[in-house]
């Protein structure tokens, strides 16, 4: 037995050394270098990916960075040199689930492990060229912003209409600023009628959809039921006090937008949150709403076809 492990000890040792010659006659041992760790990223953009990582070693020649798409096989896409830790992979697709690994090496071999992996979702865009970070709650992939586009899939233009009789009198779709002011777009994206909503020219981009009741009801179900669900949607910061429960732990980042109500007028900013589902019936349509005094998630039946609220998308 003592055999044996001497045997395995020396075939390890050979297997992560190799030896040469100094030019003198003398012997020099190269060893593998250690593993990388602590791989990290964040998603640029649409289509870009950077990464960063720890160099645990002091004799690499590089690194190499290996990625999957999906439940996909790895390959390289990437080579560092010495010392350099941080790699941006280009040319993604929007929309998409990427896993990333790398390695250290040197003339010796690789290092003995990978790092650890690290999955990121890159940015959905819609067709004016907005982009939207996602997150993924209890198998929902949803935009983590409210929709901001100005077109109809299809690249027709969804009137704005600021004017408040105008507004009231409206039976295609639309959209506005709250307050009608820009500067409230940039935080909490446009306000939808429900026209625009229900256009068949389709309001969210391609691959997503405006969910449903019985969507929101999954969701809000796997957060622990109406009464606490909101609290772990609601963002931590632009609601007014006291933002009861506001954890955001599921990630989804509710902002308190407000409403346009029927008549034209605004309110409700920094109070609560309402978006509008794809449910409806001959008379109303159903949304769904958190507000600051409270953690519930409140499930709406009677919304006003005229109103406005923010919208949602759901991945197909």
């Amino acid at each position: 037995m003592k055999k044996i492990l001497t045997l395995l000890i020396g075939l390890a040792l050979f297997y992560s050394c190799s030896t040469s010659n100094d030019g003198n006659g003398n012997s020099t041992t190269t060893v593998v270098p250690v593993s990388p760790s602590n791989l990290t990223g964040v998603v640029a953009s649409s289509i870009q990916i950077n990464l960063s990582w720890t160099d645990n070693s002091t004799n690499e020649t590089g690194f190499k960075i290996e990625r999957k798409t999906g439940t996909g096989v790895y390959a390289v896409v990437g080579t560092t040199v010495t010392d350099i830790t941080t790699f941006n992979d280009v040319g993604l697709i929007p929309n998409t689930t990427y896993t990333y690994r790398v390695y250290s090496y040197n003339s010796a071999g690789n290092s003995p492990t990978y790092s650890n992996e690290f999955t990121l979702l890159t940015f959905t865009t819609d067709i004016d060229g907005n982009n939207y970070q996602l997150v993924t709650i209890c198998n929902q992939t949803w935009m983590q912003s409210n929709l901001n586009v100005s077109r109809y899939r299809n690249g027709d233009v969804i009137p704005q209409v600021t004017d408040p009789i105008t507004w009231a009198n409206l039976t295609t779709g639309a959209w506005c600023y709250y307050n009608n002011d820009p500067a409230n777009g940039a935080i909490y994206g446009k306000l939808y009628n429900w026209y625009a909503v229900n256009d068949s020219r389709g309001l969210a981009p391609t691959g997503w959809h405006i969910a449903s009741d019985s969507e929101w009801t999954q969701l809000t179900d796997c957060l622990g039921g109406l009464t606490v669900a909101g609290g772990k949607m609601k963002s931590t910061t632009l609601w007014d006090s006291p933002n009861t429960g506001a954890s955001n732990s599921s990630g989804f980042t509710s902002l308190p937008g407000g409403v346009r109500e029927p008549n034209g007028t605004f309110q409700f900013k920094g109070y609560s949150s309402n978006y509008w589902t794809s449910t409806f019936n001959n008379t109303f349509a159903y949304f769904r709403n958190n507000v600051s005094v409270n953690a519930s998630a409140y499930r709406g039946t009677n919304g006003d076809f005229h109103g406005a609220l923010s919208v949602r998308c759901l991945k197909d």
